[in-house]
């Protein structure tokens, strides 16, 4: 071994630099001479510091480098190692080497981790001192030189090495856990035990701390805590032992674990659907400190986007409980579900990562669901079960529209319209019951009116109004049997004959024109219609008489809501009209108001005999997200007893009504929505459902 360890070259340097010229060294042949054959390995095991040296007949004194740290030493341990300590610099922090060693008849050699080897010879040994000889070429002139070194058994003041690398775990396979590592005891004291201890909440102290591991293995120099309270601060720190007793402690090491400590994706299987249930299945979580499951329905899957909306169905706090049946799916087409591992420091696991996903969009939708997107326009019928829609397709992207026939007593689509209409229309679907031609759909298509038998919603016809030019709404008036059409300036009646409407009359309305198509037109007792527009401040009432000429004209001060899911209800059994904004009733023969409510705030429909108003509070101006503060709940406001009864629903009312017997139907979503209009992910979760009044 061609270099000396560095305490003996540290010695041999300082000694040589202080001695007389080499001239005359020993001869190196003689360098085995001498040796004491009868030294034992028994006296030679423990800590030796070198006292002095000697060269050439010339001896001194070996003097201390650093006064605070005492003497450099090493150590002969018993299973073969040997250990130096240099001290360089005043903070006492050592440099340790270390060298494999045997002894044979007085002669040791050591051997360093590349096989290379050096003698050195003892040539007196006993419990108390050891003197032995070295070789070194010193002076780099190519010859080695031999030194006789004399050292004492030495008693350090054992410095504490271990506990100041106490940390953290940063192998990345412990990156989710309470892990920690420290160096490994390397002293001459005889090794006994690492203590780890531990303390909760946000003051930690070593006070309030309690031991929660003991390792007796020396080697053993990691440490996961699997069993931590679930606090939001933690505080460990490490203790080590020598059969002298305590060596030293760490510092505090403060961790708050909801920062780092994450919790693995789940695996969850395909889900399986039955008849109306969503069994779900996934692997166990792994993670030690496992709180709870969670298992959520959504109308997103992994990312989120307008209208995001996400609940949980299920919470199960077994670790090896791995399935769910859902027995009350969300009346919301193919709904996404996800199953969440939460961990006891509040973090819960995200949906994927590159060997497991949490969540599935299962391809289940309940019979009440309608296979619609958004509702364009629907309309009641006054004597079925039935309620017409004219809406789009469930699905991304472009998906078509159509109109369709609704039973919601069986839940069942009765009939389609065959030719859908081909472009929007503003003034809705409307169903008519005439003399002559019974029960029809109608719908605006451009300057046409397009006729569907109500039944079976085939097409019929289309009907260019004879000399209307444009209009933008239409209405019918069973009272007289007469057709009432509006345009931005002129309101007009109209007689039909099977597949004609003939022109009877027509008179201006508004002297401003609008440049819109929000003009409204609304029939009233006594033959008489009303056209208003929202940005209008008063309203236009035309009388007629039995032939369907326009007979008088009368302003009113009454403007209709229309933008904005703002609504103007009329009825005319009571003969009155409501201002769902301001809740307040106008009479229809003066305009006067006669009636105001506070409760529902949103009226959406009032009773066959006006008694009954119906609507909601939820606002259409909420946000739409998981915790707005959407209710499932009808208001109903009894004008009679001036009563409000809250009415709890399966799903968010949007449109509240009475049917022909009096039933109160609610056309609902499964998930949040500002209105029946609004389409959220291209899923359907409109439906229909009858309210349980009290």
């Amino acid at each position: 071994m061609k270099n000396k360890t560095l305490y003996f070259l540290f010695i041999i340097v300082f000694f040589h630099s202080c001695s007389k010229d080499d001239d005359s060294s020993e001869n190196i042949n003689n360098f085995f001479n001498g040796a004491d054959s009868s030294a034992s390995i028994e006296d030679l095991v423990g800590v030796w510091s070198i006292f002095s040296a000697e060269f050439e007949g010339e001896k001194a004194e070996v003097p201390i480098n650093y006064a605070e740290c005492g003497r450099d030493f090493f150590v002969y341990s018993r299973n073969g190692t040997y250990t130096e300590y240099i001290y360089q610099s005043s903070s006492c922090d050592p440099q340790i080497s270390k060298l494999e060693w045997e002894l044979n008849n007085g002669i040791l050699t050591f051997t360093n981790s590349l096989g290379q080897t050096d003698d050195f010879v003892i040539t007196k040994l006993n419990s108390e001192e050891l003197v032995f000889k070295v070789r070194f070429d010193v002076d780099e002139d190519g010859e080695l030189d031999v030194f006789i070194l004399t050292a004492n058994r030495y008693i350090p003041e054992e410095l504490d090495l271990v506990t100041n690398t106490f940390n953290q775990n940063s192998d990345e396979t412990f990156e989710n856990l309470l892990s920690f590592t420290w160096g490994a005891y390397d002293g001459f004291n005889s090794f006994n035990r690492y203590e780890i201890y531990r303390s909760a909440g946000e003051n930690c102290t070593k006070a309030n701390s309690e031991l929660i591991a003991t390792i007796t293995n020396v080697n053993t120099t990691e440490y996961t805590d699997l069993t931590p309270p679930a606090a939001e601060s933690l505080c460990y720190y490490l203790k080590v032992y020598t059969d002298k007793g305590l060596l030293g402690e760490s510092n505090y090491y403060g961790v708050h674990p909801s920062f780092f400590i994450h919790i693995d994706p789940i695996s969850l299987n395909e889900p399986v659907v039955g008849d109306n249930n969503i069994s779900l299945s996934w692997e166990p979580s792994e993670s030690p400190y496992f709180s709870h499951y969670e298992i959520t329905v959504s109308n997103f899957g992994e990312g989120s986007g307008s209208g995001f909306q996400e609940y949980p169905i299920a919470e199960i706090d077994d670790i090896d409980v791995n399935a769910y049946i859902d027995d009350n799916p969300p009346y919301l087409e193919n709904p996404f579900y996800k199953v969440y591992a939460h961990n006891i420091f509040g973090n819960k696991s995200t949906l994927r990562d590159s060997q497991s996903i949490g969540f599935w969009e299962v391809p289940f939708k309940r019979k009440e669901v309608i296979d619609y997107k958004k509702i364009l326009s629907l309309d009641v019928d006054s004597e079925e079960p039935i309620v017409y829609f004219y809406g789009e397709l469930s699905g991304n992207g472009i998906t078509g529209v159509n109109i369709r026939r609704y039973n919601y007593n069986t839940q069942e689509t009765e009939s389609i319209s065959d030719i859908p209409p081909q472009t929007q229309t503003f003034s809705g679907i409307k169903v008519f019951n005439s003399p002559e031609n019974g029960k029809e759909l109608l719908i605006q298509q451009g300057l046409e009116l397009h006729f569907y038998d109500a039944t079976t919603m085939e097409f019929k016809y289309a009907i260019d109004p004879e000399d209307v030019f444009n209009f933008l709404d239409f209405t019918y008036s069973p009272e007289s049997d007469l057709w009432i059409l509006a345009s931005g300036s002129e309101i007009f009646t109209l007689k039909r004959d099977n597949t004609n409407l003939s022109l009877i009359d027509s008179a201006p309305h508004f002297t401003k024109h609008q440049g819109d198509i929000w003009h409204r037109l609304f029939v009233l007792s006594n033959n008489r219609v009303l056209i208003g527009h929202p940005n209008e401040p008063n309203s236009i009432v035309k009388s007629l008489d039995d032939n369907g000429l326009i007979v008088s004209t009368e302003t009113v001060d009454f403007s209709i809501r229309v933008l904005n899911n703002e609504k103007t209800l009329n009825n005319t059994f009571a003969e009155y009209m409501l201002d769902a904004v301001e809740n307040r009733l106008y009479n229809t023969d003066t305009f006067q108001q006669i009636e105001s409510f506070e409760f529902p705030n949103f009226p959406t429909a009032t009773s066959t005999d006006g008694v009954k108003i119906f609507g909601t509070n939820n606002d259409p101006d909420w946000q739409v997200n998981t915790d707005s503060p959407y209710k499932r709940e009808a208001i109903i406001y009894d004008r009679n007893s001036k009563l409000v009864q809250e009415i709890t629903s399966i799903g968010y009312p949007h449109f509240i009504f009475e049917d022909y017997i009096g039933n109160i139907i609610s056309i609902s979503t499964g998930f949040k929505k500002e209105s029946l209009y609004e389409n959220i992910n291209g899923k359907a979760d409109i439906f229909i459902e009858q309210l349980d009044l009290p």
